[in-house]
């Protein structure tokens, strides 16, 4: 008894010392460090219409010290297509709370497509450490703007809103030149918009008359960004041939927008113009017919020979220029010459040029072939965000995506078209310009 009397009071005393000792592999608990501020702001905050540049601001501030740039994304959103024209954010400093914040401001331009409530969900911030590893993820707020569908604009298509639009024509050679059949006449409209890029530019329409051919080239866009001013250029050229003679009246094409410094509707719009395409080619002049009205039969037999020789050799060679003619403009938007294109592409390994000739290869596969490969890779190679992890695009990844393609292609040849299931849609079905800025999404 005495024994378990002793060792209860051992017990009584060493239990208080052990609790009061800290365990020598237990680390003290670290104080919580005050988290970053995410603001998110709008300009201009309210009244802006369909098509316009929507600023959007996303302000993340560190107090005291920012270890790295974070990495910020806005996710998809329904009804609008966000873009990023600058790849770094812009240093800014401010005071919360009466303690210094240090940070940067990321800039994106959402263009609203309809109208009516347009909710911004938060931004998604990527918290990095000086080594470059993720120490964390925090979320912004969202914001909300009504936007308003600007009067005597159709809003069913894409919708331009900008301060200046320009629209230029060009004509190779001069339509009030002379034409024969088989002749070919090309057609450059060149767009230009401040504020807006050429991906929210509009397809146009080049109908012609019976007689006229028409072949459009895939439109090239020229955006150019300078201190967060977006200037979109975008070239649209149309190559018409001529089947027969008569006097053939090629329409004007037209673009509206919407004037948002004088706040009302306007188009730019091309001029119409006329071609007379003469028959057959110009009579051809009998030297000496003048000086001697008199001839033998023979010699007069002779020139009527050689003179129906002529004209028939010259019909000959207009009708086979007339065929080439015809060949090279259906060679030239034909699928085979958009894989040629992919193929020279995929060997140069520029990960642009390629998105471009996929766009086009893809927009002229035919009907009856199986859905194309998946080209995630490349588009994340094209248009992530400079500052995210992303993998590198390399001439080993272009050949690689290149043997796909060939093995698809090779297939689709060779599937019975009845069997073949339909396409996917257009790799850029609004708009198949080829150069895209980053972060670039829309869904409608």
């Amino acid at each position: 008894m005495r024994h378990a009397l002793a060792a209860l009071a051992f017990l009584f005393a060493i239990v208080p010392a052990l609790a009061q000792q800290t365990p020598p592999d237990a680390a003290p608990a670290a104080a919580p460090a005050t988290a970053p501020v995410v603001r998110t702001t709008l300009d201009p905050k309210e009244g802006a219409v369909i098509g316009q540049h929507v600023s959007l601001y996303v302000d993340v501030l560190f107090p005291g010290d920012m270890p790295r740039p974070p990495r910020v994304a806005i996710p998809d959103m329904p009804g609008a297509q966000v873009m990023r024209f600058e790849t770094q954010g812009t240093t800014i400093r401010d005071t919360v709370d009466g303690a210094a914040y240090v940070g940067q401001r990321f800039e994106f331009a959402v263009f609203p497509r309809r109208s009516g409530p347009l909710e911004i969900p938060p931004a998604t911030v990527t918290l990095l450490d000086r080594a470059g590893g993720v120490t964390g993820t925090i979320a912004g707020q969202s914001v909300q703007e009504t936007i308003v569908a600007p009067e005597g604009i159709d809003a069913n298509s894409l919708v331009v809103a900008t301060e200046k639009l320009t629209l230029e024509q060009s004509w190779m050679p001069d339509p009030a030149g002379t034409f024969h059949p088989g002749d070919a006449l090309v057609r450059t409209i060149t767009r230009t918009a401040t504020d807006i890029p050429a991906l929210a530019m509009r397809d146009l329409a080049f109908p012609a008359p019976d007689g006229v051919r028409v072949y459009v080239d895939a439109p090239v866009s020229q955006d150019q960004s300078e201190r967060g001013t977006i200037t979109g250029r975008r070239v649209d050229k149309v190559t018409y041939v001529f089947e027969k003679a008569g006097s053939f009246a090629l329409p004007a094409v037209a673009q509206p927008w919407w004037n948002l410094a004088d706040k009302q509707a306007e188009s730019a719009t091309s001029a119409a113009t006329t071609v007379t395409v003469q028959a057959g080619p110009a009579p051809a002049a009998t030297p000496g017919a003048a000086s001697k009205p008199v001839r033998p039969a023979v010699w007069v037999s002779l020139a009527a020979i050689a003179i129906l020789a002529a004209l028939a050799l010259a019909m000959l060679w207009r009708k086979g220029r007339a065929h080439t003619a015809r060949r090279r403009a259906e060679w030239a938007v034909s699928e085979p010459a958009a894989f040629k294109a992919l193929t020279r592409a995929c060997g140069s390994g520029d990960v642009a040029a390629i998105y471009a000739a996929l766009a086009t290869w893809r927009s002229r596969l035919p009907a009856a072939w199986p859905p194309p490969p998946d080209a995630s890779v490349l588009e994340a190679a094209l248009f992530a965000d400079k500052s995210a992890k992303r993998p590198a695009w390399s001439r080993a990844m272009a050949h690689e995506l290149l043997s796909k393609l060939r093995l698809y292609r090779r297939a689709a040849l060779a599937t019975p078209a009845e069997r073949a299931a339909p396409p996917l849609p257009p790799l850029n079905p609004a708009n198949t310009g080829l150069s895209q800025p980053a972060n670039a999404s829309i869904r409608i």
